[in-house]
């Protein structure tokens, strides 16, 4: 099974809260058993082959009541192709990295007219309307039903900058800007780290983060390679900076505030 994410928000979600132990078990399982793109088998008995080979006292019966229950919350996605029963997760690709170029099981939107699928908008079961067949020129012609995963690994990864990013200004440049560059995860991983570090600067912390630059200009000038400035070094010199300028007729000592003192660590 691979590795995935799982982020701390589950610990606050409501959605997530209102499972019972099997169903957040069950639900936890399934992420690491689905494939790359959040797919999976949803029978049963492959299921419990899987996700819990060594608990004997779970049951087909239980996984089938548990998935349908994960789907009536809108943890995940049940639907059929040509009468085979399949799963997903909804917005995967916002929280998971998606490296195979082709997943491995059929899309939601290849669906079986007569099976039921949860709207991703309003968390509501809907039945698919058949009026119109799937045109299977199209279904031969494109068997892959996300024609350009790279895409979607694109639009996760970065989410990914945009939530560890500062300041959020600009987003369709700074889109622009991280499509241009075209990141694997190692230099995705990289950008983060960078991030990281400065976000411990003086220049990034001071006046609420005016002098951050906007993502755009940060990721146009390539600036995770650049050494951030050591911020205590910097602090202190600017203080120490305006001490010495300080009026003539300013006594020393206590006329300086003790939090100046301690932060320049004057004797």
């Amino acid at each position: 099974m691979p590795n995935r994410l799982i982020k701390e928000t589950i610990c606050t979600s409501d959605k997530i809260s209102a499972l019972t132990d099997f169903n957040f078990r069950l639900w936890t399982c399934l992420i690491v058993y689905v494939d790359d793109f959040g797919r999976g088998d949803a029978r049963a008995a492959i299921i419990k082959g899987r996700c819990f080979p060594l608990r004997d006292k779970v049951t087909p019966k239980d996984i089938d009541t548990g998935l349908q229950a994960l789907a009536d919350s809108g943890c995940i996605r049940l639907y059929k192709v040509d009468g085979q029963p399949f799963l997903c997760f909804p917005n995967w690709a916002s929280h998971q990295s998606i490296r195979n170029q082709k997943s491995k099981y059929p899309s939601p939107d290849e669906a079986d007219c007569d099976s039921e699928q949860i709207d991703f908008n309003c968390m509501q079961l809907k039945s698919i309307d058949c009026k119109s067949p799937r045109n299977p020129i199209q279904s031969e012609s494109n068997p892959n039903p996300n024609p350009n995963p790279k895409t979607d690994a694109i639009a996760s990864m970065f989410t990914r900058f945009w939530n560890e990013y500062p300041r959020h200004e600009a987003k369709q440049t700074a889109v622009k800007a991280f499509e241009k560059i075209k990141p694997d995860e190692a230099l995705l991983e990289t950008m983060i780290a960078s991030i990281g570090r400065f976000k411990q600067t003086a220049q990034w912390q001071e006046d609420g983060g005016k002098y951050i630059p906007h993502p755009a200009t940060w990721l146009n000038q390539r600036r995770w390679e650049d050494e951030p400035p050591k911020a205590e070094a910097r602090y202190q010199k600017q203080r120490k900076d305006a001490y010495d300028q300080r009026p003539n007729d300013e006594p020393d000592g206590e006329a300086v505030p003790q939090w100046l003192q301690d932060r320049m660590k004057l004797a």
